[in-house]
Formats: structure tokens, sequence, C-alpha cells
């Protein structure tokens, strides 16, 4: 899918206390092209929901390298408030380390509402099949007042440790692998927040739109008593049930909860984009965490990983065609 890249040119940086945030105004530049090469896949599979060949393959993600991740983001980096020096240090992590794992990043830049700029970090794998795109997502800036390592840097070492497992894969639907700045610009306004989302949704094209089969948030995976499914119910929820549909047929425990709070879901779903939210929570579909790193659970980080992973492997030519149609 051809992105556009908006590169901010930093005009200031306003030093304070734990704050250092840096402002400035976007410009719009062509983004690079991924040249990875896929090679065919070995086996087309039949529908998610079905129990049957095609999405058996074993699973190659890492509880330790997520967790690395987790590590790097929240103790090393700390606190990644939106549009922080931090939350751009985290950025170039991320960077840095999709370019590690072959893909061309791609990045897209904006200013937020306040002033401070902020970015998306786009790494894709291109699959063996035109016109498919799945998008799996998290956002790396976290709560102002915390190392943020359940929210989100979990969520992140998941999407990171996925774009490394799915580089060496032979996949039907291209994958975009995005990062998100700006979840947390500290506004109370529900409309300033999950500027990157949106952002990101507002740059596709009408062709690149409709060739998108679903998007996965990955949001505070690390903490909680339930894995659970999230939308807020208004979109297209085939995703959603062909999630649960997987899940059932894998015996993993997943419970669907309808959203209560913010993801970046929102604004795909209110874009009529198939999307759902995969989240560690309580039964009541609340959270109260501490956000350090001691807090996190490997395994539930693992869990939401291979979850999706696994869901990811098991769509066949028909259910991607169901998404997106």
């Amino acid at each position: 899918m051809a992105l556009l890249v908006v590169a901010v040119l930093m005009v200031g940086i306003v030093a304070g206390a734990g704050t250092n945030l840096l402002f400035g105004k976007p410009k719009v530049e062509k983004a690079s092209s991924n040249s990875s090469q896929e090679t065919p896949a070995e086996n087309e599979g039949k529908s998610a929901g079905a129990g049957r060949k095609g999405d058996s393959a074993t699973p190659r993600f890492s509880m330790t390298q997520a967790m690395a991740h987790v590590s790097a983001l929240s103790e090393r980096i700390g606190a990644r408030p939106a549009g922080s020096i931090k939350e751009s240090s985290a950025a170039e992590y991320i960077g840095a380390r999709l370019g590690e794992y072959g893909y061309s990043v791609e990045e897209q830049q904006f200013t937020m509402a306040d002033g401070y700029g902020s970015r998306n970090i786009v790494g894709t794998r291109r699959g063996t099949r035109d016109g498919y795109t799945m998008i799996i997502a998290a956002h790396y800036d976290g709560p102002r007042e915390s190392a943020g390592a359940i929210d989100n840097a979990s969520g992140v070492g998941v999407v990171l440790e996925l774009a490394r497992a799915f580089s060496v894969r032979r996949i039907k639907s291209s994958i975009q692998f995005v990062f998100f700045g700006g979840n947390h610009p500290g506004a109370a306004d529900p409309d300033s927040r999950l500027v990157g989302a949106r952002r990101f949704v507002e740059l596709l094209g009408s062709l690149e739109k409709r060739e998108i089969v679903g998007m996965i948030a990955v949001d505070c995976v690390g903490q909680g008593e339930t894995l659970a499914v999230r939308t807020q119910g208004t979109g297209l929820q085939r995703l959603k049930d062909k999630m649960e549909t997987f899940a059932r047929r894998k015996n993993i425990a997943v419970t669907y909860i309808k959203s209560n709070g913010e993801s970046d879901n929102i604004p795909f779903e209110d874009s009529n984009v198939p999307a759902v939210w995969v989240e560690w929570c309580d039964s009541s579909g609340l959270l109260s965490t501490d956000n350090r790193y001691a807090s996190v659970v490997p395994q539930k980080v693992e869990s939401a990983g291979v979850l999706i992973e696994g869901f990811t492997l098991g769509l066949s030519l028909e259910d991607l065609d169901d998404l997106k149609y």
C-alpha cells in the first residue's frame, strides 16, 4: 500500500521537567517503497472458522523477544508522553527494529492540536495475493505520569515481535505493522485523542481503504484477568466474529467485551473498516495498573501475540474476501 510520508521540521524544543515537548509544521514527501520479495504460499488454507487445513503452522512468536521490547520502552526509555523527546526516542527504537527485520520504514508525521509533533511508524510485509491488507497496530506513547509498561509498551512488544515472526513467513494478505503516536496527548476532549490513528485513516486513499481486510489494535496486553476481543459495536463486526470463531476452535479463552474505553480501533470502526482491540483487562472491561515493568505478566503478552499470529496465519482467501466485502 502506498502511503504519504509527512516530514516535520522541528523548530524548537520546550525544556521542562519530565516534558521536553517537540513541535513543528508538517511537510509532505513521498514514502519509500518496500523492497522485500515474497515467495509463493505453501498452502492456501481454508476458512478460519471451519477448522480445516492451512492454519497449523508452528508459532514463531517469542515471549522473550517481546518482553525485551517492553523492557527497552518502559525501563530504558521510560515515560513517553505524546509529543515528547522520549516519545520520539521510542519511535526511533521501533524504526530501528523494523529495519533490522528487513522492512522499509515509512513515517507519517503530524502536528497535534496543542502544536506538538508526533509520528506514525509503518512497516509493510507484502503478501502473495494483491488486494488484501491486514493492519496490526499499537500506540507507543503512554500516560505522562508513568513508564507506560502496560499502556502500551506491552502492545508495542507484541506488534514488533509479530513483525519479526512474519518477516520470514509466507502469507497471502499483506500486513502493515503500524505504530501510532499521539494516543495520549493529554486533552480531555475525546476528539483530541487517538491522533495518530485518526491521521492514518485520514491519509488512506479510497483504493487502499477498500483493500483493508481488518485492523487489530493491540493495547494493554500485560495485566488483567480476561483476554478480551473488543469493539465499540458500531462498525462492521466481521473481524471480531472470525477471531472469536478461531479462538473457540483452538480452545483459547477469549471473551468479547464491548469497549467502554478508547483504543486505536475506534477511528477504523468509525470509517467502516472491520477492527478489533485485543486487551487483557478485568471482567468489567476496566484495567487498573501501576504501569510498571515489574507488573507485566510475560505469559499474558505471549498469549495475545500467539492469538494474533495464529489467527492471521489461518485466514484463507475465502476469509479474506468475507472480511473485505
